[in-house]
């Protein structure tokens, strides 16, 4: 009589190892991934508004643990795939309780970007696999204690720094409000407290420089990115926030009057050669930036850098009736349309590892370095171009560099060499 032949659970294969064990592998069926058509990179399918929330695992040599995890990992795939997982909460979940969070007033009174941003963020921690291969999500969030939290996180920060941290600042807050209502949500404890992490990720208002910023617009430009070469450029030198320039950003007042709100910086805030008339979209502040000034009846640029990158994009702009340029500075090149947030990320670190520019480098840091660069210049008060409301907002930008030591010492051997000077002429007792 033959032997037996062991069925196991979709996706899992067997293999032989030198040692005569069997070790198991868990793969991603290739409908729940999609493929970049740039770089044939394969990312995971979003369905119901959802990502895959599992990946390709080893299972380890056990057969019966394989199973099992196998197992898991299938019914979390079908929970996503159908869209059950959303729809039949488990109470005193951690995915129920996120749900339960987002219908408190404290959230639904927060502005839809940040809305969105701690949506996802949610998303992302319901979504952790957990060993046992389902997700966190199905977890009681009442079992969350402060070893299972800190496990996440150093999890997270294998995928990057800033998003860890922001992932735990929310569940902080979760599990905050969700103490303050135990009753209602079975929750005791707060695990996501004193964790020690900081408001502001280390390494995150890393200013560029001037080179670095060069660079980029060089590197990005010769990719074919025009587009991510002159949001840069809008950062840099006319020192806009990532958000606006990209439109990320969106009209509360359009959102709740059912319009499709303004997406970025409008080609209609541009005069070629004579200004761009901005309004920074957090403060309210306007800010008028000249272009250009006369000096000795001669024209002098003032932001030859910025002009060149908008008027290679102006060319390439959707005309209205009488040829002027509309609609928003900053599109997807792919599609003439307003960038996805992720996909803006995926580009600029496409640009930054082809220029060889360090991973702490974010978009954000434009606008860090320009303001930081006027402060270089000896201009103690950025306003005037940052559009913030107080000089002490600025200092958040206005970072202390080498180049303002150095400055400040030249200025201090100045004043000696002043002084020196003074004593020379007096009279000597």
């Amino acid at each position: 009589m033959g032997q037996a032949i062991v069925k196991l659970p979709a996706y899992v294969t067997r293999v032989k190892l030198a040692s005569g064990e069997h070790a198991y592998y868990w793969k991603l069926p290739h409908w729940a991934t999609d493929k970049d058509p740039k770089t044939g990179a394969r990312t995971p399918t979003v369905r119901h508004g959802f990502p895959c929330p599992v990946e390709s695992c080893a299972l380890g040599t056990g057969h019966d643990a394989a199973v099992a995890k196998a197992e898991g990992l299938n019914e979390t795939l079908k929970e996503w795939r159908l869209g059950a997982e959303r729809k039949t909460l488990k109470p005193g979940s951690i995915a129920w309780l996120f749900k339960w969070y987002r219908d408190q007033e404290r959230f639904t009174d927060l502005k839809p970007k940040t809305q969105r941003d701690y949506r996802r963020l949610m998303e992302i921690v319901a979504a952790f696999p957990t060993r046992a291969g389902g997700t966190l999500g199905n977890r009681k969030a009442a079992d969350m204690d402060g070893e299972t939290a800190d496990t996440l996180y150093r999890k997270l920060r294998e995928k990057g720094e800033r998003e860890a941290a922001y992932c735990m600042q929310v569940c902080r807050l979760v599990w905050k409000w969700a103490v303050r209502h135990k009753r209602t949500t079975g929750v005791k404890d707060n695990p996501f407290a004193g964790m020690g992490i900081k408001s502001t990720p280390a390494g995150e208002n890393r200013p560029t420089t001037r080179a670095e910023y060069d660079l980029y617009r060089e590197t990005a430009r010769g990719m074919g990115y025009q587009n991510m070469a002159a949001a840069a450029a809008l950062c840099f030198e006319a020192c806009q926030r990532v958000s606006q320039v990209f439109g990320f950003w969106p009209d509360e007042e359009a959102v709740k009057e059912g319009r499709d709100p303004p997406a970025g910086l409008q080609w209609s805030v541009y005069k070629p050669g004579v200004a761009m008339a901005l309004v920074q979209r957090k403060t309210g502040n306007p800010v008028w930036l000249d272009l250009a000034i006369e000096v000795e009846g001669e024209a002098v640029q003032l932001y030859p850098d910025l002009e060149r990158e908008l008027m290679d994009l102006r060319e390439r702009a959707v005309r209205d009736e009488f040829g002027q340029p509309v609609g928003p500075i900053i599109v997807d090149e792919r599609n003439g349309q307003p960038f996805d947030q992720r996909w803006m990320s995926t580009v600029h670190r496409r640009i930054c590892t082809k220029a060889g520019l360090p991973k702490a480098m974010t978009f954000t840091g434009f606008r860090h370095g320009g303001i930081t660069e006027i402060g270089d210049s000896g201009e103690a008060d950025v306003r005037p171009i940052s559009g913030h409301k107080t000089l002490a907002q600025t200092r958040t930008y206005n970072k202390a560099t080498a180049e303002k030591g150095r400055r400040i010492a030249l200025k201090r051997r100045e004043h000696i060499q002043a002084l020196g000077e003074r004593d020379d002429k007096e009279p000597k007792p």
